[in-house]
């Protein structure tokens, strides 16, 4: 806290040195305006008129099907690109790496404690804006150290209308949904829980991984846009899973691409293998927001449902967490990894239909936004009584649930804290409810520059008398250009 503090004071000092406001660049570029036409004073959440422009193609609603000819085009005007680096600081019972959490008999043992500066990412946004009467696009490519490239957008846009109603249709690969508000992105570095916890990844029993912010899927969406109500309802390509042997666990990923290239060649890519459950399932999204106030006031409802093929046993026969022969499958109770070859059909899984249901709500009150949300999901999961193969087994069905409540107040044009609370039950029917609270202080200095700092108190309750804790702080400096 000491440190939040610190870096409170010298972020308020920077941030009353600087006057300058500019938007997102080539946009800017492009339009002339500053930060303020499509951003609240707390970069990154959108104004009505951001969420608006965003909708319509990246044009102003009022432009929709009139030729562009302010100026001569420039690339400069459809290119931005971003760097970000960060330093952490981490206690936790479960450093980096380990395979299972240092809770024997859920009794947590010495806990380490972490520091380190790092690069964290540089994004790139090319082919990014409005072009035509009704067209537009957007691509968001990133990449870490040690990575290849993520294609978090790669969307191309039609619209069709007037500033007062409007229809749209996008395809390609994009975020879960078009937030606004509290739905909107955070003004800290992370998002709430219930949209970034898996259920179960930990090897050591059936994962239920889906994440509803964090996995962009391609796919097609449509919707319109009438007055202050946006509606929109998208097949997509759904996800899949893969153990991760680095960090022990398995991991989320979105199928982005198909699973065939030219006359009848298989390609593994990112598709869905034809022998993989679910590989002829896609996924189906819908959500709507009404807007209250065009400071970020605003209602939101989210639904999605998807499958994803989840594995219940390793190739050798044992179940996730079991041992035969000697070998665990997965990671023992003791931590040992074992057999992780899992082949993803219907010999050693099934195929989870899942659901999840999301609302948020937001409304400003002067220079105060108090936000807040609420997830419930719903699982597939096999009778364990009914026997294996997991895929013959009766399958019944378990919830999960969440909640946040974030207020943060506008100390000037430069400076936004606040505090959020976070709490999420993955399964409604086990002890393992998870919490978190974090004051944040976000300084966007309106000339490219950026600084997020955030301190997290998260809370694992591990049984009815045991709980694990972990203790993180992070400076996230941002530079766009």
């Amino acid at each position: 806290m000491r440190r939040v503090c610190l870096l409170s004071m010298l972020f308020l000092g920077i941030a009353g040195a600087s006057t300058r406001a500019d938007a997102m660049p080539n946009f800017s570029r492009k339009l002339g305006v500053g930060c303020e036409t499509c951003h609240t004073p707390a970069i990154p959440k959108l104004n009505e008129t951001g969420f608006k422009f965003r909708a319509a193609g990246f044009r102003m609603p009022s432009d929709i099907g009139k030729e562009e000819t302010a100026k001569k085009p420039d690339i400069g005007d459809y290119f931005a690109a971003r760097i970000q680096a960060r330093y952490d600081t981490q206690s936790t019972n479960q450093p980096n790496g380990a395979p299972i959490t240092n809770c024997p008999a859920n009794v947590c043992g010495p806990r380490t404690t972490t520091n380190a500066f790092s690069f964290m990412e540089a994004t790139l946004y090319p082919l990014t804006g409005s072009w035509g009467k009704y067209f537009g696009s957007l691509s968001e490519l990133s990449v870490s150290p040690e990575d290849v490239f993520e294609i978090e957008n790669a969307y191309v846009r039609y619209v069709r209308g007037n500033e007062n109603a409007f229809f749209t249709v996008r395809a390609g690969v994009f975020h879960p949904f078009e937030g606004f508000g509290a739905s909107d992105r955070p003004l800290s570095n992370a998002r709430t829980l219930f949209q970034t916890s898996p259920i179960a990844a930990g090897g050591r029993a059936i994962p239920y991984v889906f994440q509803s912010w964090g996995l962009d899927e391609a796919g097609v969406e449509v919707g319109g846009d009438f007055n202050r109500l946006s509606i929109r309802g998208a097949v997509l390509g759904g996800t899949m899973m893969r153990w991760e042997e680095e960090s022990g666990a398995f991991l989320p990923f979105p199928a982005q691409t198909g699973p065939w290239k030219g006359a009848n060649q298989a390609a593994a890519a990112l598709g869905k293998p034809y022998t993989s459950l679910g590989h002829n399932t896609p996924d189906f999204s819908a959500n709507a927001t009404y807007i209250l106030n065009s400071e970020a006031g605003g209602l939101s409802a989210v639904y999605y449902h998807g499958n994803v093929a989840t594995p219940t046993h390793c190739s050798h026969g044992a179940a996730i967490g079991a041992t035969l022969a000697g070998e665990p499958c997965g990671v023992s109770a003791a931590g040992v990894v074992g057999n992780t070859d899992f082949d993803f059909t219907s010999e050693t899984g099934f195929l989870n239909h899942f659901d999840r249901v999301a609302f948020y709500g937001s409304y400003p009150m002067g220079k105060f936004l108090p936000m807040a949300g609420f997830q419930w999901g719903r699982d597939e999961t096999p009778n364990s009584a009914a026997g294996f193969p997991a895929a013959d087994a009766t399958l019944t069905t378990f919830n999960s649930n969440g909640a946040f409540l974030d207020g943060a107040y506008q100390v000037n044009s430069n400076v936004t804290a606040g505090l959020r609370w976070d709490r999420f039950h993955p399964n409604t029917a086990r002890v393992n409810t998870q919490w978190a609270i974090t004051p944040y202080i976000n300084v966007p200095l309106n000339n490219g520059l950026q600084f997020i700092a955030e301190y997290s108190r998260r809370n694992f309750q591990l049984d009815a008398s045991h709980d694990r804790q972990n203790d993180t702080f992070q400076v996230r400096l941002i530079f766009i250009m």
